[in-house]
């Protein structure tokens, strides 16, 4: 199996580099989508967050907004957040790469720090982008506010981090043409 993890800070352009790959028929997995259906849908980690939280809703739901509040107001719920959720979304996400029948998987991955709980071999991808730049991209979507960015970037590593850990570094502070010219090369690479 070939895994390629797209990693990256905040706005960096993950999604749309996964799409690229996507595109060269890799299958694509987005970590923050199976994070949110394992928090909606696994009964031992809503107990979990109702417990330490109390944020279930009158349909016995765990609301997204109300956990994305606790998760900004500190770093320590960050952490217990993190703490509930990851071990299932780990043995979630490495149950899904064993079963899978593709031999060419795309992960988009933020927090590059937890790469480690993967247990097939990876080769890390990030996406480098300007922080101004980073907060434009953050502030399109819909109800994106600077404040929550500004918090979001604080937590994740620094870019150096990022750097580090990574095999492959991509600039992405140009047009999305030159961003499809370097994933181009960088695609030939790993076809090699």
């Amino acid at each position: 199996m070939q895994l390629i993890i797209i990693s990256g800070k905040i706005g960096s352009g993950k999604s749309t580099l996964s799409r690229y790959f996507q595109k060269k028929g890799y299958h694509y997995i987005n970590s923050d989508i199976l994070a949110k259906n394992i928090i909606q849908n696994n009964k031992y980690i809503i107990d979990k967050l109702n417990k330490e939280f109390n944020i279930l809703d009158n349909e016995k739901i765990i609301s997204l907004k109300k956990l994305k509040i606790i998760l900004l107001s500190s770093e320590e719920n960050k952490d217990k957040i993190n703490s509930i959720i990851h071990p299932s979304f780990y043995k979630a996400l490495n149950l899904i790469l064993e079963k899978s029948s593709n031999n060419k998987i795309v992960l988009e991955l933020p927090l590059i720090e937890t790469y480690g709980n993967i247990k097939y071999n990876l080769k890390i991808v990030t996406v480098k982008t300007k922080l101004k730049i980073r907060k434009q991209r953050y502030l399109v979507k819909p109800n994106s506010k600077a404040k929550d960015f500004i918090i979001l970037n604080k937590y994740q590593k620094s870019s150096e981090y990022y750097e580090k850990y990574s095999d492959y570094v991509i600039s992405n502070n140009d047009t999305i043409e030159i961003l499809q010219t370097r994933f181009n090369k960088l695609y030939s690479e790993f076809k090699e």
